[in-house]
């Protein structure tokens, strides 16, 4: 039974990790479809939810306004989603472009949005938060593809540096995240892409479907209405926004366990995602979403496994688990010594990723949604 408990896990984890990237890349060589594109320019707003921001929200917007775009053709809203340290105040930077409406009381990133599209009225829509920056021609890059009436969203491509792109950056992303953004550059060709950058999108505003409150995923709860809508969600890899990495593990945690706790919630708003008669990216969503869910439990049980089945390939795997599994403890102990041993960073990242998720449904469970996630 332990020795088949093992090859279940190991098939789960390598299928997930693996398998699915490999999968999409060998279809993508024969089933790319890949939309119309044209240069174009058609009015758009760019929409910011903020909360106590004030620090950073006036360097956004004027981040936005400074784009590579048409000035009458852009126009900025910024929800300040219950502020008390004066963002209101910050985001309007004397520029008629800029509308900024404040809610009374804090009540979610979700339910911010809401109302921050009550005051779109133009065609598109650019989603962003008050964190990032936009690179000068992000704008045009995510216009572009709409040229494809096929196309309802289209996601840029999130670069974590080390400051702020003034000029030149120190690009910082980690193996994990490249070939994440690989696996969506696939998904992508071949019409299987179902999430976006949240820091980086376009929408049809036609497209958008109001947010449930407390919704901890807007990217991932409105590129899934444009797909049943029967729309393509394209990736501009081109259309760039600038993040800093995490000041700490803990925060990054944060983020996954929010992000994680996020897909479970949404399984529970959107049942039809079980549903591969009424999810037409079922396939995609099982491989790239939910099996990441069910991975962790997969890696402790490959460990329990091989250490209670008999044979030397199982006691090979249990040292090899604990081995790896002791590695990323290091690297998450003495980090700056690890960056310089190949592989320790990806491995902690990696453990650090898979215990979020073996804690982001009790999470889910047991605590308010708002409370994982207050900054917006």
């Amino acid at each position: 039974m332990s020795a088949a408990i093992f090859w279940i896990s190991a098939a789960i984890i390598a299928y997930t990790y693996v398998g699915y990237a490999v999968l999409v890349a060998l279809y993508a060589r024969r089933h790319t479809q890949l939309p119309l594109q044209a240069p174009a320019t058609p009015a758009v707003t760019v929409v910011i939810a903020a909360y106590n921001e004030a620090r950073r929200i006036g360097e956004r917007v004027r981040n936005v306004l400074a784009l590579d775009y048409p000035a009458d053709k852009l126009s900025v809203v910024v929800v300040s989603d219950g502020s008390e340290d004066g963002t209101e105040r910050a985001a309007a930077v004397g520029d008629a472009r800029v509308r900024v409406v404040s809610l009374p009381h804090n009540v979610g990133k979700a339910a911010a949005l809401n109302a921050a599209f009550v005051a779109v009225e133009t065609e598109y829509a650019v989603f962003s938060d008050a964190r990032q920056r936009f690179a000068p021609d992000a704008l045009r890059r995510l216009m572009a593809p709409f040229a494809d009436p096929r196309v309802g969203a289209v996601t840029g491509e999130l670069e974590i540096a080390e400051r702020m792109p003034t000029g030149a950056k120190a690009a910082t992303d980690g193996l994990y995240w490249r070939m994440e953004k690989r696996l969506r550059e696939g998904e992508a060709r071949v019409g299987w892409l179902h999430t976006v950058t949240g820091a980086v999108y376009a929408l049809r505003t036609e497209l958008f479907r109001a947010l449930p409150a407390g919704l901890l995923l807007d990217d991932m709860w409105i590129p899934l209405h444009v797909a049943f809508a029967g729309r393509r969600i394209w990736m501009a890899r081109d259309a760039i926004a600038y993040d800093e990495p995490s000041a700490s593990v803990g925060e990054e945690y944060r983020r996954k366990l929010r992000t994680l706790a996020g897909n479970w919630q949404l399984i529970a708003r959107m049942p039809r995602l079980l549903d591969p008669r009424a999810n037409p990216v079922f396939f995609p969503w099982l491989s790239h979403k939910l099996l990441r869910l069910v991975a962790p439990w997969a890696l402790v049980a490959a460990w329990w496994s091989s250490a209670r089945a008999e044979g030397a390939i199982y006691e090979f795997a249990f040292y090899a688990q604990t081995a790896a599994y002791a590695g990323a403890a290091f690297a998450l102990v003495a980090p700056r010594i690890a960056a310089r041993i190949p592989l320790l960073p990806t491995a902690a990242s990696f453990v650090v990723l898979n215990f979020a998720a073996l804690l982001a449904l009790p999470a889910c469970l047991a605590i308010d949604a708002g409370r994982l996630w207050k900054k917006h």
